[in-house]
């Protein structure tokens, strides 16, 4: 496989956990769908530092194997542990070593937590691990000094920045975003677009074939209450043309104002 040195920008967002008393760790995508648990095995750090060191170094070397997989040079890893008693200075030469530039973030309700308690354990999957990494887009032309937060990421900050949710609705905000902006073949150009795409037949439509989404559109949708609607209301409600509050008129402008959205995730869309 060919590492390209002159493709746009990667990034990788895991979550992990452990759990002293169960003696287990667990890895997760953004979206908390489990990639590896399992035990926490042996380890000569004091016991406090152990279960979030090593679930931490279970993800950088996840992350690891994803770039190598998806044939990229140098990524960024943003990873959520769940304490800060870790090794902030270990665990970035750890990733160094593996290319990853990482960006920790300490959230500990994070939705690895829940796999610790999962009966038995899972390894990760060689054949969907590239789909981790995630492209940012730079469309050629454009300064780098024109370069805003990637479209996704303002529009989950719309909504979280501005509620405050259980750790299960932000995770749901998250990935309605994922799905309505990284649909294939482009995000979408502008609010009303988006609003449109929160429909769970045309998700369906747009990521078919791809597994992992149809998976995650399936959790969104399912019940007599599907999530998917809730986070439609959240968002006609931030987003909605005739309101002149400043959240809306700010959301509308994300799409005016950020000329690099997030394009997808690797091995689901095509690439330039």
């Amino acid at each position: 496989m060919t590492i390209q040195n002159d493709a746009p920008a990667r990034e990788i967002t895991l979550a992990v956990a452990g759990d002293i008393v169960a003696g287990t760790f667990a890895v997760t995508d953004r979206y908390g769908r489990p990639l590896w648990y399992g035990p926490l095995g042996r380890d000569t750090e004091g016991e406090r530092v152990v279960p979030a060191m090593t679930a931490a170094m279970h993800g950088i070397r996840l992350a690891a194997q994803a770039r190598t997989a998806a044939g990229v040079a140098r990524a960024r890893l943003r990873l959520l542990v769940p304490s800060r008693l870790v090794d902030a200075r270990r665990l970035t030469e750890a990733a160094a070593a593996g290319a990853l530039d990482l960006d920790l973030v300490v959230e500990p309700d994070n939705p690895a937590h829940a796999w610790c308690t999962t009966y038995g354990s899972l390894e990760w999957d060689p054949s969907t691990v590239a789909e981790l990494v995630e492209y940012v887009v730079c469309p050629a032309g454009l300064d780098d000094a024109d370069d805003t937060l990637p479209l996704r990421d303002a529009l989950e900050r719309l909504v979280l920045d501005r509620c405050a949710l259980p750790t299960d609705d932000r995770h749901a905000i998250a990935a309605v975003v994922h799905l309505a902006v990284d649909a294939p073949p482009a995000p979408p150009r502008d609010a009303d677009e988006f609003l449109r795409r929160l429909d769970a037949g045309w998700l369906g439509a747009a990521w078919e074939g791809h597994d992992l989404e149809l998976s995650l559109l399936d959790a969104l949708a399912r019940g007599a209450n599907p999530t998917l609607s809730w986070c439609e209301l959240m968002f006609i409600t931030a987003l909605a043309p005739w309101s002149g509050a400043e959240p809306a008129v700010h959301g509308r402008g994300l799409f005016t104002h950020t000329p690099h959205p997030r394009a997808g995730m690797a091995g689901t869309l095509p690439r330039s």
